[in-house]
């Protein structure tokens, strides 16, 4: 805003303008926070401490930081001419052009999603958003390697997921507290509504931990392909909504290359298959039941997509922490004592499980500013190269040895999904006064 950066003193008008300001863009401070994250997945791969960070200046501060502030998210909400010419005409002298701004979701939505709405005409800011991709690969790369490198040593998954769950409370307190972001006060309807699908949201985070501890972080991650599958077909029981041929022809890549990749699977195991089709199973039906309870207008105060999300995986948090102690309460001490076996000093190993929770609590978020930033296609594209990203990482961090059919295998089904969302995107699902017509 340029505010303060003279010589003369700041006037309460320019630091109201500029809490205006603020309050139509709160997530570039936000940005600087995972700009921290951040440089916690890069050193989970050696490829990647090879060379040095491009968000990292050469005094290891983000590059962004002092720019961050240049950058506002296309998903906000509020339109910036409405705004801006609504200020008094002293407070609109410091702020931006209203075309330096780009519009966002219309109202505060509590499905698990952003705005499904495709990217204005005028699109958002490219360097952003390629910041958005670039984190969001990176921190979900991280978070893989750094959680299977954790499980490799303490093979307590449920307890760890427990404190992924949790350890979004680290990354959200200074920002609810230091009034970043905005504190979430859901209606009682809503908060029912939240406390569904946090179920399945816990019992999922459950499944994947497990599987990952039982089986390669490549093979997890190509039986995972399948979610958009399961969510599919569980969407037809639920709602009685028939999927179109074409979009039902795109799963077959899918499902084949998947089955191909299991067989010629080297380690191969029944328990990390089962576990990863049970997190399939449950994120499947997590995100049918998100968008059909939560359709309610009385949502609260502040339940942007962030937010909910924040609420939701709270609530999973407690609902696991029981599950974590009768399945694994017993053997924390045979946990840690393996650690100590390994190796690794409690700092190393507290830094490692903190790093989990972290990163996986951030590359969701970045999730979120992807998805509200561009067209549901292009997310889902990036999705699937996202996948192909991680899946390729691992193997060479872990040396992970694949077949030759179990790469044509893992090619087919992460292609199958691109195809897949191509088609769906041709394909969507018939508006909601559409189907009460029918």
């Amino acid at each position: 805003l340029g505010v303060g950066r003279g010589s003369r003193p700041v006037t309460a008008a320019e630091q109201e303008a500029a809490a205006d300001f603020e309050k139509c863009n709160p997530w570039p401070s936000t940005m600087r926070l995972s700009l921290v994250a951040l440089s916690l997945a890069l050193p989970a791969c050696d490829a990647f401490t090879a060379a040095p960070s491009p968000f990292l200046s050469s005094r290891g501060l983000p590059l962004a930081s002092r720019h961050a502030a240049a950058f506002p998210l296309s998903s906000l909400s509020m339109s910036a001419s409405s705004s801006h010419s609504k200020l008094p005409n002293h407070k609109q002298a410091l702020l931006p052009p209203a075309a330096s701004f780009t519009p966002a979701p219309k109202e505060c939505s509590t499905a698990l999603k952003m705005s499904s709405e495709a990217a204005t005409p005028e699109g958002p800011n490219k360097m952003l958003v390629g910041f958005y991709f670039i984190a969001w690969y990176v921190l979900n790369v991280g978070y893989n390697i750094y959680v299977k490198k954790t499980l490799n040593v303490c093979p307590l998954p449920f307890t760890f997921a427990v404190i992924q769950l949790g350890a979004g409370l680290v990354w959200l307190l200074p920002q609810w507290l230091s009034g970043i972001r905005k504190v979430p006060k859901p209606s009682p309807s809503d908060m029912d509504a939240l406390k569904k699908v946090a179920l399945f949201h816990g019992a999922g985070q459950l499944a994947t931990v497990m599987s990952m501890s039982l089986g390669s972080v490549s093979f997890v991650n190509v039986v995972k392909a399948l979610e958009p599958i399961f969510t599919a077909f569980i969407g037809v029981m639920v709602t009685g909504v028939p999927i179109p041929w074409q979009v039902a022809a795109s799963m077959v890549p899918v499902c084949a290359g998947v089955g191909l990749a299991s067989v010629s699977e080297l380690s191969f195991t029944w328990g990390c298959f089962g576990a990863a089709m049970l997190s399939n199973l449950v994120y499947g039906t997590r995100a049918v039941l998100s968008k059909l309870a939560m359709d309610g207008s009385d949502k609260g105060e502040h339940m942007d997509s962030a937010n909910t999300f924040a609420i939701v995986t709270l609530i999973a948090c407690v609902y696991c922490i029981p599950i974590a102690l009768v399945l694994e309460g017993g053997k924390i001490g045979a946990g840690l004592a393996a650690v100590k076996a390994a190796g690794w000093g409690w700092p190393k190993f507290a830094q490692m499980v903190t790093a989990t929770g972290l990163l996986y609590y951030t590359y969701n978020e970045m999730a979120f500013l992807v998805l509200g930033s561009v067209a549901p296609i292009t997310q889902s594209v990036g999705n699937t190269i996202k996948r192909v990203v991680v899946i390729v990482a691992a193997s060479l961090v872990f040396r992970t040895p694949m077949t030759a059919m179990g790469i044509t295998g893992s090619s087919v089904a992460i292609l199958g999904v691109l195809l897949y969302s191509v088609i769906k995107g041709m394909y969507p699902d018939p508006p909601k006064k559409k189907l009460a017509e029918e």
